[in-house]
């Protein structure tokens, strides 16, 4: 029997979509299979608008020059005081010149701000700028001390046979001896007068004698590291004390001071050359006449302010250029200093409220000889030095603020962290509710989460750590900006959007990753946010700002694109054919695109818009691509096209004109797919 053919039209084959309606950040760590169509595997000069989706950055203007490098940026009210090579410049002025030409940091305490460059530590008070040195606190080191000699009269009374009569200690030397108010002879063995002959019965005794006494005194205050002067006080209980001698020896030439307590509780000042003379080499203060007795009872009257050089003293905090506010109680009254290379593993504080008294105790050597601290971040309440080569592999040194049982703020080790050792020290930045640094491994966080346990190992920045760890992180600066962590690395910007959360199997052992954006063309040696704009300060002296409506560098254009992850349809082995494609962009008054794919590894243009995405706006009027269109709301654009037999295919969005913007909204891609696909 013959067979039947059925002549029935076959099946039109069905249309199908690629559609993405919400974007994410870029992805350049995962491989081109695993990325979320919402990410972008190649995206450039792109930033998120409120709702996360990828629109183009604006540009910076030139705002300064001030022909140095920049090496810092701070503020002390309204006052912007700049560091640019060698000098500092406030309001655009320039105050000091002599700085190292270094990368500096700073601490505002009550209404001073302290700079430290790690040549020569300065303070700014809104008016001057000097050096830190130049305020120094003069501590009061040791109270209550003795005079060197006193004299004594001591009295007795003659039994007609004793000879001899013993003082209360050894005189140093005897000043005279009467009986019955004549002057007598008579020897000193130890404690003892010897007369020749026993004076008579009830025969009155007078015994003047000079005593020597140990200086003694009471420790009040440490020396201060950053003070070549030092004070001591003393109590003059007799009125005879002429001579004191110092705790330190060799003293410099600068001026001895002596100030005197008169008997209106007064302190009188008196002269070196005149009323005193002072024995340098050891350190001794002879006064022409001897101090009168103190008004007040058991309470100090003299004292006496010198000066010595202490080698290496002013260099421990002069030389230091990290810097972090931190005290007790949660507030920031105290600043910790780091980075001194004479000195890597060793930082100091200093007395709260008071950065101009370094006493010469509050120091701390964390880790080894070997060790390095890097910089600091304050987690939970504690404050972190982060260290590296890490000790037994405890990168993190966690210090408590405490009293002891004396009422002196401490600040002993509470604990150590494991992880990642921090490798850039410009990195520290302090985003919502963690801090965050720079690692070899790339951006870390150490949430208060870590601090119960021992080891820390939340990384942040899994979608850019392929190409963030290429870059040289130790010289790396990074900064806060709105929502982000800006990273200046190599000529490019990374951004880290810390309101964009994502958890990533490539990373189980962090909570989550924050989404990253990349910017690229800048010569920002540092960063900083003023008035909620983003500004750098480049090498040669230039300082910008990123504009709000500008999209121009400076003039020059912006190459800002956003590549769709590439598109394998359904089944990957089939053939696939697009004859449409659509995407909605955000509104400007000056803007264009166009869609670009990708077929066996070359890009061709597929579609270009310009006036139909923009609005008419006063302030962007541009003749060339006027329209009178006031829809400001987002724009829908699709396009026919063949795009037939591929397995894969690539797209992106490229806006790369001056002054031009975009936005992107959704893309969309309608495709049919059928037969195995054959090259």
């Amino acid at each position: 029997m013959p067979g039947i053919f059925n002549f029935e039209k076959p099946g039109a084959i069905s249309k199908k979509v690629f559609e993405i309606t919400s974007f994410a950040g870029i992805d350049l760590s995962s491989a081109p299979t695993d990325i979320s169509e919402k990410r972008s595997p190649d995206a450039l000069n792109m930033m998120p608008d409120s709702k996360g989706n990828p629109i183009k950055r604006t540009g910076f203007s030139v705002t300064g020059n001030y022909g140095g490098r920049i090496n810092g940026c701070f503020f002390l009210g309204k006052h912007r005081v700049i560091h640019a090579g060698k000098n500092l410049f406030v309001d655009g002025k320039l105050f000091w010149s002599g700085m190292a030409d270094e990368i500096s940091s700073a601490q505002v305490i009550g209404e001073k701000l302290y700079i430290f460059d790690g040549q020569e530590a300065l303070c700014f008070d809104g008016a001057q700028v000097v050096p830190l040195c130049d305020l120094a606190y003069i501590p009061t080191v040791l109270i209550s001390k003795n005079a060197d000699f006193y004299e004594k009269e001591t009295a007795f009374s003659g039994d007609g046979e004793s000879t001899e009569f013993i003082l209360d200690a050894m005189p140093y030397e005897v000043k005279s001896v009467s009986v019955n108010d004549t002057a007598t002879e008579c020897i000193c063995v130890d404690e003892k007068i010897i007369f020749g002959t026993a004076p008579g019965k009830d025969a009155k005794i007078v015994i003047s004698a000079v005593f020597e006494q140990e200086p003694g005194g009471n420790i009040k205050e440490e020396f201060n590291l950053i003070s070549r002067r030092w004070k001591e006080s003393f109590i003059c209980e007799t009125g005879t004390e002429r001579v004191f001698t110092l705790s330190k020896t060799d003293l410099s030439k600068g001026r001895v001071k002596a100030f005197i307590r008169d008997k209106n509780g007064d302190w009188q000042e008196k002269t070196e050359g005149i009323d005193f003379s002072v024995d340098r080499e050891k350190g001794k203060i002879v006064f022409e006449k001897p101090i009168d007795k103190t008004p007040v009872a058991g309470e100090d009257n003299l004292i006496i302010e010198a000066e010595k050089y202490f080698d290496g003293y002013e260099n421990r905090i002069n030389r230091c250029r990290k810097s972090i506010a931190f005290d007790t109680g949660g507030t920031a009254n105290r600043i910790f200093v780091c980075g001194n290379p004479d000195e890597p593993n060793r930082d100091h504080w200093c007395m709260t409220g008071d950065p101009t008294y370094w006493p010469d105790t509050y120091y701390s050597e964390l880790g080894t000889a070997n060790t390095k601290i890097i910089g600091y971040s304050i987690v939970d309440g504690y404050l972190g030095a982060h260290i590296a080569p890490a000790f037994d592999g405890r990168s993190v040194v966690l210090r408590e603020a405490a009293l002891d049982e004396n009422g002196n703020a401490v600040f002993p080790i509470a604990k150590h962290l494991q992880g990642e050792e921090a490798s850039a020290p410009n990195s520290f930045v302090y985003m919502e509710n963690e801090p965050l640094f720079l690692t070899k491994r790339g951006v870390y966080a150490i949430t208060a989460a870590d601090i119960s346990g021992e080891k820390y190992t939340q990384n942040r920045s899994y979608f850019i750590n392929k190409v963030l760890c290429d870059e040289d992180i130790e010289n790396a600066f990074c900064a806060k900006w709105k929502q982000f962590y800006v990273i200046s690395a190599g000529r490019k910007l990374y951004l880290l959007d810390t309101g964009q959360k994502s958890f990533e199997r490539a990373e189980p052992q962090s909570a989550f990753q924050y989404e990253c954006y990349l910017w690229d063309g800048f010569d920002a040696r540092i960063l900083w946010e003023e008035n909620g704009a983003l500004f750098f300060g480049d090498n040669g002296g230039k300082v910008c700002r990123f504009e709000e409506d500008i999209y121009s560098d400076n003039g020059k254009a912006i190459n800002a694109y956003w590549t769709i992850p590439d598109f394998c349809g359904d089944a990957f082995w089939r053939n696939k054919t697009i004859r449409t494609v659509a995407v909605q962009t955000a509104a400007y008054p000056l803007n264009k695109l166009r869609i670009e794919c990708r077929r066996n590894g070359i890009w061709e243009v597929l579609k270009e818009w310009t006036d139909r995405l923009s609005f008419f706006a006063w302030n962007a009027v541009s003749w060339a691509e006027f329209t009178w269109s006031g829809n400001k709301t987002a724009k829908t654009l699709a396009f026919k096209t063949k795009i037939k037999k591929f397995d894969k295919v690539g797209f992106r969005v490229v806006c790369d004109e001056n002054n031009k913007a975009f936005g992107l909204c959704g893309f969309a891609a309608e495709f049919t797919e059928g037969g195995r696909y054959k090259k």
